[in-house]
């Protein structure tokens, strides 16, 4: 799942057909209906745009970045989802 840190985005992305971009705020009504057809994990990909990027990754383990927003909302809703980021 691609994370961005706009928390109502449902984005298409361009480049990857029948692909969005997520905001948190979405992720209950997205993957709501894959759990309940037997989903059990999740990857993740934060897709920061508002963020100062650097050579060490900083923004990746931020409180306030998109994936781990992401990763407490889906832990708070589907406490028996994997994740993986």
């Amino acid at each position: 799942i691609f994370i961005t840190d706009d928390p109502d985005a449902s984005v298409e992305v361009p480049t990857l057909p029948a692909q969005r971009r997520w905001g948190v705020n979405r992720l209950q009504s997205f993957l709501g209906p894959l759990v309940q057809k037997g989903l059990r994990s999740v990857i993740l990909f934060g897709v920061p745009l508002k963020c100062d990027k650097d050579e060490r990754g900083t923004p990746a383990d931020d409180p306030e970045g998109p994936v781990i927003q992401a990763i407490q909302k889906i832990r708070s809703l589907f406490p028996e989802l994997y994740i993986a980021c």
